[in-house]
């Protein structure tokens, strides 16, 4: 007796759900990482109050840190280079003035 066997197919998401999963995990770990660290910087210093609109800034950097040490291109790595640096500065000049309650 011959049977026929019939595997389903998965459903083919679209691509922009998957974007968005890919996103929303990305912005997931950003914000996880950022939250740890504000943590970790109020259990140092318990004084200052950072602001939670620095959690997720904070994450990114961190996230795009991890990923310019993994590119090995050139010049786009330095320029993407001078745009974390200066992502990182200003991210610390914005601590500080938390600390030193400026603005």
């Amino acid at each position: 007796m011959n049977t026929l066997f019939l595997v389903e197919t998965p459903v083919m998401k679209p691509l922009n759900e998957v974007l968005h999963s890919i996103l929303t995990f990305i912005y997931f770990l950003a914000h996880q990482i950022g939250l740890g660290i504000v943590k970790a910087v109020n259990s140092i210093i318990p004084s200052i109050n950072l602001p939670s609109n620095i959690v997720d800034p904070l994450g990114f950097l961190v996230i795009l840190t991890l990923f310019m040490f993994l590119v090995s291109v050139e010049l786009g790595r330095k320029i993407a280079w001078i745009i974390i640096a200066a992502g990182w500065i200003l991210l610390f000049i914005r601590i500080l003035m938390i600390i030193f309650k400026i603005g």
